[in-house]
């Protein structure tokens, strides 16, 4: 799946297909256990007021495993053939990555946003983590009744932002399948997501070459994310020929059970020598906020077309439509009006192309694919396409084989350090990414 471009949907008889098109399961002649291991590195270039910085991860993972039972042999004296039922898991996404930012801005600072959101407001009552935090180390301050800000909006001041992300998505499946006469196969998954997202970051400002009272102040956030979903996917695979395959599948909303839990701390010096620390804790550990919440991702449905030629290889293809707009966030006690109008307003709907091929040289083959997907945002500066670039060198014998299959993909968008209201000047990423999967199998 991971060599050619995932466009599995038609092809059926991969263990990763049970997450595109589960029919796939109803092609499988022999039962099957496979087991993927991946490395990888992620890296992001980043440009910010003329200044460049680069930063990665390294990371192992499992790409997938899974164990499939083919049903009964064939039967002359009835049409439906066989089928499988299939266990196992696939990882969907990797979120692992640390990024730096840096710059230096004459025209605006982080501390104007808090002094914007503190005006009218009485102390007492500020954002805990953020605006309460710049009031209680002296960030922001008052005068003659107005919030002023002790970071001048005007002077040059180096601003660096760091990112390390850790984590990933993966689904844990149960499909069903059948074979109608050798031409008609459908299928069925149950699909079990988890989510485990963790963000810290570090922000800071510091003036250069200017007189002033202020020395620099840090912003440290950490945020983890924990979420438990389940779906549903049903597909057919239809074969009009031997040599053509024609797959459709669609997949159910995944509703999502989500557990937040984040924290911020700020420290500001000054030029006397004072430093105010504020979201710390009498053990020196961050003030912590938890938040349960769901969160309902968009209905999606995947065609495919494959042609196989004979037994020297196959070319296959799989377009995924996504309306993006119809992602939801719920909440006991919280309506999510706003944000749910944003995804509204800022996201849409696209189509993801996946192609992919085999040349059989046997018992050896190579494959290689490629994919875009689109991206989510209106606004499409915000973020390019997503492009993989694929390949594999594989050995298959009747009751085993060895793959290993090396990804790359890449793709830029913009990054706002702070409101973009206040500072409309982003950093420009590109991140790249490579990574390996071997896979080991055993068919019996």
């Amino acid at each position: 799946s991971t060599a050619i471009g995932g466009a599995v949907g038609a092809l059926g008889s991969d263990f990763s297909s049970m997450t595109i098109n589960p029919a796939g399961v109803g092609l499988y002649r022999k039962s099957e256990l496979s087991f993927s291991p991946a490395m990888g590195n992620t890296n992001t270039n980043s440009e910010y007021f003329g200044q460049s910085s680069s930063d990665g991860r390294f990371q192992f993972s499992l790409s997938n495993w899974g164990i499939v039972v083919a049903g009964p042999k064939e039967s002359k004296s009835n049409k439906w053939k066989g089928g499988g039922l299939a266990v196992g898991y696939n990882r969907l996404a990797n979120f692992n990555n640390r990024m730096i930012m840096q710059g230096n801005n004459k025209s605006s600072s982080l501390a104007d946003v808090y002094k914007s959101e503190a005006q009218g407001l009485d102390p007492a009552n500020l954002p805990a983590f953020g605006t309460n935090l710049a009031w209680n180390t002296y960030l922001i301050d008052t005068l003659n009744g107005n919030y002023i800000s002790n970071m001048p909006s005007n002077i040059n001041k180096t601003q660096i932002k760091n990112i390390q992300r850790r984590g990933g998505m993966g689904e844990t499946v149960v499909s069903m399948g059948g074979n109608y006469d050798n031409k008609l196969f459908l299928g069925g998954t149950l699909g079990f997501q988890k989510i485990r997202f963790e963000e810290e970051s570090s922000y800071s400002e510091n003036p250069v070459d200017t007189v002033v009272d202020i020395r620099g102040f840090t912003v440290n956030n950490f945020l983890n994310t924990q979420g438990n979903g389940i779906n549903i996917k049903f597909g057919a695979i239809y074969m009009p020929a031997t040599f053509v395959r024609i797959g459709a599948a669609i997949h159910s909303p995944t509703v999502f059970s989500m557990q937040d839990s984040y924290s911020t701390s700020m420290s500001t010096s000054f030029t006397d020598g004072s430093t105010f620390n504020a979201g710390t804790d009498a053990n020196g550990g961050a003030d912590r906020g938890n938040f349960d919440y769901r969160y309902i991702s968009p209905f999606r449905a995947v065609g495919s077309l494959a042609f196989i030629i004979g037994q020297y290889g196959l070319i296959s293809a799989d377009y995924e439509y996504i309306d993006y707009r119809e992602a939801r966030f719920r909440a006991i006690g919280y309506s999510f009006i706003e944000q749910n109008n944003i995804i509204r307003d800022k996201y849409r709907a696209v189509g993801n192309l996946r192609v992919g091929s085999e040349i059989r040289l046997n018992p050896f083959s190579i494959r290689f694919g490629y994919a875009l997907y689109a991206s989510p945002f209106k606004d499409q500066s915000l973020m390019s396409d997503q492009q993989f670039f694929t390949g594999r060198f594989g050995y298959r014998i009747d009751t085993f084989f060895a793959d290993i299959s090396y990804v790359r993909n890449v793709f830029n968008e913009k990054h706002y350090l702070y409101n973009s209201s206040f500072n409309p000047t982003p950093a420009q990423n590109t991140i790249t990414g490579g990574n390996i999967v071997g896979t080991i199998g055993l068919r019996f």
